[in-house]
């Protein structure tokens, strides 16, 4: 699974949500490779998930392969909306 981890500048608040992911994949047993980037330099790549905080939704309006999270830090929540996120959209 590749996930995408955005903020604004792909440097910041991505990078430590990427390494809140990396600990929430890692509890629920699932494989995956984890980027971070900028939410405007998306363009052209294909992730399987994006994971963004709320401040982003706007931003991604339309993209129907994202989660938003409150915290940033917090890998129980990240956890919890990543697992509902694959629940209910199963591998093809």
């Amino acid at each position: 699974m590749k996930i995408m981890c955005v903020c604004g500048l792909g440097m910041g608040s991505s990078l430590i949500m990427k390494m809140s992911v990396d600990k929430a994949m890692q509890q629920l047993g699932i494989p995956c490779d984890i980027e971070h980037q900028a939410a405007g330099t998306m363009a052209g790549l294909k992730p399987d998930l994006i994971v963004a905080a709320n401040d982003f939704r706007d931003e991604l309006t339309g993209v129907e392969n994202a989660i938003f999270v409150d915290n940033i830090m917090n890998v129980a929540e990240i956890q919890t909306k990543i697992e509902a996120y694959i629940n209910s959209h199963p591998a093809q």
